[in-house]
C-alpha cells in the first residue's frame, strides 16, 4: 500500500511586492500598446462650470485611426476642433468622470462605422481630467442580437404551435394568424387552400386599419395566382418578395389588379402534404428589419399549419363520405334522413321530387354493370343540375329524391317540368309534389313516391303497348 506524501506549503512573502516606480515614458508606452483605443482629456469649462470642450493630452494610434486623424494632430488639440464623427454624449460623460469622479461604462452604435462600441470614461490624475477606453463590441453585440432574434422567433413558433393544437381548426388558425400578424406588424396574414390546383377556402387575419382595401378571395379567383406564386417559389418552401413592383414583368395583370397601391412586399410559404401543395401561407406588407427571423418563423409555422390542415381535410373528407354516395356524389340515405329530421315541424314551403330509373335491370343484364353505373350517374347529374346537388340524394340502387325547402310553388313546378323534359332522353319515372307547410314531411315524401310509381306504371304500360 502506497505511503501518503505531504508536500510542504509554499511560503509566499506578501510583503515582498514589486514597488518599482514606472516612468512617465513607460506608462505612456503601456497606454500606446493597449489593444483598445484610448485617450486622456483635460475638460475645459467656462467660469460657470459648464463644459465647453475637451483637450487631448494623450491618444494612442488605435484611437487616432478611429477618428481619422494622426496622433500628432490630436495631442494638444481640442475635441470639437479635430473630431468630426464625435459622440455628443462624451461631453456629459466627461464631466461626470472628470468633476464628479464617477466611472461610467456605456455602449453606443456609431452610424458612420456601422459598429457598436463600448467605452469607459474614468477619472484620472486629478479633478478636471478623465480617460476613455473604447472597445469594439460589434461581434459580441451581433451575437446578442442573433440570440435574441432566435429566442423571439422560437417563442412565436411555439405559441402558434400551441394555439393550433389546442383549438379546433378554425379557431386555432385564426389565433395563430393573429399572432403572426401582430408580431410581424403586417397588414394581413392569410391561408389560401389549394383544391386540385384551384383556390379553396381562405382564412385570414387583417389589421383593422391598414388591412382595409386589400384584395379579397373573389379577386384571387379571377387570376391564376397559384402559377405566379409557384414561379416565385422556384420549388422552395418559402419566398420573400421585398419589392412587389418586380411582379410587373412576371404578370402585369396581377400586379395592376391585386398588388398596385395595396401590397408593397409579401412573403409566401407553402403548406404541404408530402409532395403535394395543399395551400399557401401569405403575409402582406410585413414590417422589415424586425427583431425576428421572418423566414424561419413562416417556414416553421407553415409546417404546423400543414399538419392541422391535413387533419382537417381528412376529417371533412370522412364526414363527406359518411353523408354522400360514392358513385354519384349526391347525398346518401343517412344525409336524406338527417334532412327530414331537420325539416320536420318547420313552417316553410317544401318541394319533393322522387325519381326512379326506368329499365336499369335491363341495362345491367344486356350491357353490363358499367353501363348501368353510367346510367345511374346520368340520372344523378340530371337531377343535380335541375335542383342543385345539395338538395339531391341517392336513397337506393335506382332511387333518387330531391328535397327543396324555401321554394315557391311556381318555381318548383318549373324545375319539375324541366326534369321531365330530360326524362325523354334519360329513362326516369318522376313524382313531384309541393306543399306550403307540411305537417308531416315523411307523408309528403310517401306521396311523391306514390306519384313516381304511377309515372313508372304508365311508362311500362306504354312500353308494353308499343311492343304489342
Amino acid at each position: 500500500m502506497g505511503r501518503l506524501i505531504e508536500l510542504p506549503e509554499k511560503n509566499i512573502d506578501h510583503n515582498n511586492v514589486d514597488t518599482v516606480d514606472y516612468s512617465e515614458t513607460a506608462i505612456l508606452q503601456m497606454l500606446k500598446e493597449l489593444p483598445d483605443a484610448c485617450c486622456i482629456f483635460k475638460v475645459i469649462t467656462d467660469p460657470f462650470g459648464t463644459v465647453r470642450d475637451m483637450q487631448f493630452l494623450f491618444v494612442n494610434e488605435k484611437y487616432a485611426s478611429l477618428v481619422g486623424k494622426s496622433t500628432a494632430e490630436l495631442n494638444g488639440a481640442t475635441y470639437y476642433s479635430t473630431v468630426s464623427n464625435r459622440d455628443e454624449d462624451w461631453i456629459r460623460l466627461s464631466y461626470q468622470a472628470a468633476f464628479m469622479r464617477q466611472s461610467v461604462i456605456n455602449r453606443t452604435f456609431n452610424t458612420q462605422f456601422n459598429k457598436w462600441f463600448e467605452f469607459w470614461a474614468v477619472p484620472v490624475y486629478k479633478k478636471g481630467y478623465c480617460a476613455y477606453i473604447i472597445h469594439d463590441v460589434t461581434a459580441e453585440k451581433r451575437k446578442e442580437e442573433t440570440r435574441e432574434i432566435i429566442s423571439k422567433s422560437n417563442n412565436v413558433i411555439i405559441e402558434c404551435a400551441k394555439l393550433l393544437s389546442s383549438n379546433d381548426f378554425k379557431k386555432g388558425v385564426k389565433a395563430a394568424l393573429k399572432v403572426l400578424g401582430t408580431v410581424l406588424k403586417a397588414d394581413r396574414v392569410y391561408i389560401l387552400e389549394a383544391k386540385r390546383g384551384e383556390p379553396g377556402e381562405m382564412y385570414e387575419w387583417m389589421d383593422r386599419q391598414s388591412g382595409r382595401g386589400l384584395p379579397s378571395k373573389k379577386v384571387f379567383d379571377q387570376f391564376d395566382i397559384f402559377t405566379m406564386w409557384n414561379k416565385q417559389l422556384e420549388g422552395n418552401n418559402i419566398v420573400i418578395i421585398e419589392d412587389a413592383s418586380i411582379i410587373k414583368d412576371l404578370n402585369k395583370a396581377i400586379y395592376d389588379e391585386i398588388l398596385s397601391g395595396n401590397i408593397s412586399r409579401y412573403a409566401i410559404a407553402t403548406l404541404n402534404d408530402k409532395k403535394d401543395i395543399i395551400g399557401y401561407l401569405i403575409v402582406d406588407n410585413y414590417t422589415p428589419n424586425l427583431d425576428i427571423n421572418l423566414r424561419e418563423v413562416m417556414e416553421s409555422v407553415a409546417i404546423f399549419i400543414s399538419e392541422e390542415l391535413r387533419n382537417n381535410n381528412m376529417a371533412k373528407e370522412m364526414m363527406y363520405m359518411s353523408t354522400h354516395d360514392v358513385l354519384t356524389d349526391l347525398g346518401n340515405r343517412q344525409a336524406f334522413s338527417s334532412t327530414l329530421r331537420m325539416l320536420d315541424g318547420m313552417k316553410l314551403p317544401v318541394g319533393i321530387c322522387f325519381v326512379d330509373i326506368n329499365g336499369l335491370k335491363e341495362v345491367n343484364d344486356t350491357k353490363g354493370h358499367d353501363a348501368g353505373d353510367n346510367l345511374i350517374k346520368d340520372v344523378a347529374n340530371a337531377i343535380g343540375s335541375v335542383f342543385k346537388k345539395k338538395y339531391c340524394y341517392r336513397i337506393g340502387g335506382d332511387e333518387f329524391i330531391a328535397v327543396v325547402p324555401q321554394i315557391e310553388q311556381e318555381h318548383f313546378a318549373a324545375l319539375s317540368e324541366k326534369l321531365r323534359k330530360k326524362s325523354k332522353k334519360i329513362p326516369m319515372a318522376i313524382g313531384a309534389i309541393w306543399q306550403y307547410n307540411p305537417e308531416n314531411i315523411e307523408e309528403l315524401v310517401n306521396y311523391a313516391d306514390q306519384l313516381m310509381y304511377n309515372d313508372k306504371a304508365e311508362y311500362y304500360q306504354n312500353s308494353k303497348d308499343r311492343r304489342h
